[in-house]
């Protein structure tokens, strides 16, 4: 049997509905939590985001959603579960970090990949931990990162692995690959658009999962789109691995929103027209709520609004039906690609 894992237990995966496959409910850059600006009323939190996700649901027919926050990023099982409840919404947890330069806390950094082989596979058998705590929510899939994400980013310099990961990372990936495969659930991934200047980032990643065993169809390169690199996607689409299409409406590390969208609406379509519509899943990668946007001009990305959820429908499907796209591919690429690269096969004896 095929299941989605939520963090309400384990659902059919044909009840997966539209999903998007990388979103924040609840984000925060790692020492948020410490932060007295950062403080959460609580159930006005869940309140705000849960009204979001409603209207997503009823107006649109979203039907999951994908939390890839990681744990030092604000990971909040219990504001998943409770979003998820007062919705109806299916959400997904992750297990994982973010990059090295930005996330993998210290007490993680020295642990070896048996050890963070360990902690993945418990996230999605056992329960998340949250606050020194034991929570029975698990997670249902797997994050992993690279690149120079910080307050000044970069291209990611050469590793002494030979590639443009750092060490740490190196030790992250290893052991998502092995959890994954124990577990039999997707990886989905965090790449930085400037690594593009020195190396295919998203084929580095996939290159040492392959390395572990890891099956490249239950692999999405997240980012790949962003700006759209077509030789690299391709790299990546050849070893059998899935490329995310994130960013709809978002104009992350670009001057224009219309331009990326733009952009990225016309390198689908090649791909398209090149038979790579099984590959291929979108989502906004937005923030439903970072507690501190709007308090500070320091970093400016938090003051950016957010686009709506019904922005996939009112713009950007749109633009692809005008060049042609159609809608057994879109239903392809927000419905069935997802769901079968999120779906556990619990027959096989996977917890």
């Amino acid at each position: 049997m095929k299941v989605l894992r939520t963090v309400l237990g384990d659902v059919p995966a044909e009840n997966s509905g539209l999903m998007l496959s990388h979103e924040h409910l609840l984000y925060g850059y790692p020492g948020a939590e410490l932060d007295h600006r950062a403080v959460l009323d609580y159930d006005a939190a869940v309140d705000f985001v849960a009204g979001q996700v409603r209207r997503g649901k009823d107006d649109f027919g979203y039907g999951t959603i994908v939390d890839m926050t990681p744990p030092e990023v604000g990971r909040h099982p219990q504001f998943m579960v409770d979003v998820a409840t007062k919705t109806g919404m299916n959400v997904i947890a992750i297990t994982g970090f973010f990059p090295e330069r930005m996330g993998v806390p210290y007490y993680w950094r020295r642990q070896t990949i048996e050890e963070l082989t360990d902690f993945f596979v418990k996230d999605l058998t056992e329960g998340m931990v949250f606050a020194w705590a034991q929570t029975p929510y698990r997670a249902g899939a797997i994050k992993i990162a690279t690149g120079q994400e910080s307050v000044t980013p970069m291209p990611s310099p050469l590793g002494p692995n030979g590639r443009h990961i750092h060490e740490v990372e190196d030790r992250v990936i290893r052991a998502a690959g092995r959890a994954a495969t124990r577990v039999g659930c997707a990886i989905n991934t965090h790449i930085d658009p400037m690594d593009f200047e020195v190396t295919n980032p998203g084929r580095e990643q996939l290159e040492i999962l392959l390395e572990e065993g890891m099956d490249p169809a239950k692999v999405i390169i997240g980012h790949a789109f962003v700006p759209p690199q077509l030789e690299s996607m391709r790299e990546i689409l050849k070893l059998g691995a899935n490329v995310q299409l994130d960013h709809i409406g978002i104009p992350w590390r670009v001057d224009s929103a219309e331009e990326l969208d733009e952009a990225m609406a016309e390198a689908l379509v090649t791909l398209l027209d090149e038979g790579y519509g099984e590959r291929v899943v979108m989502s906004f990668d937005r923030w439903f709520m970072n507690p501190r946007a709007g308090v500070t001009e320091q970093d400016p990305q938090l003051l950016n609004e957010k686009v709506d959820l019904s922005y996939m429908f009112t713009s950007w499907v749109p633009r692809l039906k005008s060049k042609g796209v159609t809608d057994e591919q879109l239903d392809q690429m927000m419905i069935y690609n997802p769901r079968r690269i999120f779906a556990i096969d619990v027959a096989e004896g996977n917890q």
